[in-house]
C-alpha cells in the first residue's frame, strides 16, 4: 500500500482508464478479467483532479489541476478541450449527455462549458456551500453534494435536500438513479433522482470493505460500477452474466462483449441525443461505417434496467490485482457474485 491515492476511474468501450495522485500517466486497463495493463497515456505535468466519460463524443476527459480539461480519443490521441481555467482551484467535473462540462471549483463556483471550450454559464454564489461535485439533471438544475448533504439546486434556490447522505461524488446509473459516495460514513448509496429519497445502501465498510470512497462511475454500456477508494479500485456488476462477461471473460468472449457494449451505447446515445442520431443517419445514407467501425447500423433496444440494490446481497468475493504505476503498485479489487 502506497500513500498515493487513485483519484478516479472510468470505463469506455472495453477499457478502464485510471488516474492517480502524483502520476503523469493515465493507466489503460482491459475492461475484462484479468484487467491487464494495456497502455500508459503520458500527460506532461498533469495534476490529476478528476476523470469522466463523454457519451456524446465517445471519449474520456481528464480534469487537470493546471487549468485545463484534456481529451483522450478512442485512439488515445490527446487534445485540450478547455483551457485557461484557474490553476489549483479545480475540484471536480461531470459531463452532460450532450457533451457539456460541469466544473466545480474549490470556492463552490459551478461553471458550465461547451464542447468547444466556451464558457456557457456560471453559478458564482450557489445557495448551498461548500460544493464538492455537481451533476446536471435538468436544464439549469443540478444535484450537488457536500460532505453532509445531497441537494437539488438551481442558481438561486435549494429545491430538495437529502440530510441522510453526505457525498464526495455522484454518478447516474442506467435507471437514472443517483449513486453517491459518502466518504465520512464509508457508504455508497442509491438515491432517487427526482425525490432524492434513499433507495438502498449498496456498499458499506463492514460488509464490503469500502473505506472513504471518493469517486464512482456507473457504466451505461454494461451495468458495471467503478468505485475508487484510497489506492484501490473496485469493479462491481449487477449484470446477470457477470461471471461470463467482463468480470471473467475469456479471450474469445472479449470481442463479442465489446461489440455488444458498443451496440448498446450507440443505441443509448441515439435515444438521448438528436445530433448523434442525425450523424448516424448521414453515415448510413453515405454508405459509411458508423463511429463504432464494423458494427451494424440498426440501433439496438436497451434491455430493461435494474439496479445494483437487487444484487447487493450477492457480492461475496474480492480479488485484489496489483497494478504497476511507475515505481509504485496499486491494487485493483474486483468484487463478483
Amino acid at each position: 500500500m502506497y500513500p498515493e491515492e487513485i483519484v478516479g476511474a472510468v470505463y469506455l468501450l472495453g477499457n478502464i482508464y485510471v488516474i492517480a495522485k502524483g502520476s503523469f500517466h493515465v493507466l489503460v486497463l482491459s475492461g475484462h478479467s484479468p484487467y491487464d495493463l494495456t497502455d500508459k497515456i503520458h500527460l506532461d505535468g498533469m495534476d490529476a483532479v478528476d476523470i469522466a466519460v463523454s457519451y456524446a463524443d465517445i471519449c474520456v476527459y481528464v480534469l487537470d489541476g493546471n487549468g485545463r480539461v484534456l481529451r483522450i480519443g478512442q485512439d488515445h490521441s490527446l487534445s485540450t478541450a478547455v483551457d485557461g481555467l484557474e490553476r489549483g482551484n479545480l475540484r471536480s467535473m461531470s459531463v452532460t449527455m450532450d457533451g457539456r462540462f460541469v466544473i466545480v471549483k474549490r470556492n463552490s463556483v459551478i461553471s458550465t462549458y461547451g464542447k468547444d471550450g466556451s464558457l456557457i454559464s456560471v453559478i458564482s454564489d450557489p445557495p448551498l456551500k461548500p460544493i464538492i461535485h455537481a451533476v446536471e439533471v435538468a436544464s439549469n438544475t443540478f444535484v450537488v453534494c457536500t460532505e453532509s448533504i445531497v441537494a437539488k439546486i438551481t442558481k438561486e434556490d435549494i429545491l430538495l435536500q437529502c440530510m441522510d447522505v453526505g457525498s464526495s461524488y455522484i454518478s447516474v446509473d442506467r435507471a437514472r438513479n443517483l449513486i453517491a459516495c459518502d466518504m465520512l460514513k464509508h457508504h455508497v448509496t442509491e438515491l432517487d433522482s427526482e425525490s432524492l429519497a434513499v433507495h438502498d445502501t449498496l456498499l458499506t465498510l463492514d460488509r464490503d470493505g469500502i473505506a472513504n470512497p471518493q469517486h464512482v462511475q456507473c457504466v451505461l454500456e454494461n451495468g458495471m460500477m467503478l468505485v475508487s477508494w484510497m489506492n484501490c479500485l473496485d469493479v462491481y456488476s449487477s449484470g446477470q452474466k457477470a461471471t461470463h462477461g467482463y468480470l471473467a471473460s475469456t479471450k474469445d468472449e472479449t470481442r463479442e462483449q465489446q461489440t455488444l457494449e458498443a451496440e448498446l451505447l450507440e443505441g443509448f446515445i441515439a435515444h438521448y441525443n438528436d445530433a448523434f442520431r442525425s450523424l448516424v443517419n448521414l453515415y448510413t445514407a453515405a454508405g459509411m461505417d458508423s463511429v463504432f467501425g464494423d458494427l451494424p447500423m440498426e440501433l439496438q433496444t436497451l434491455p430493461s434496467t435494474f439496479t445494483l440494490s437487487e444484487y447487493s446481497d450477492k457480492f461475496f468475493r474480492v480479488i485484489k490485482v496489483p497494478v504497476n504505476v511507475g515505481l509504485h503498485v496499486y491494487y485493483m479489487s474486483t468484487m463478483i457474485f
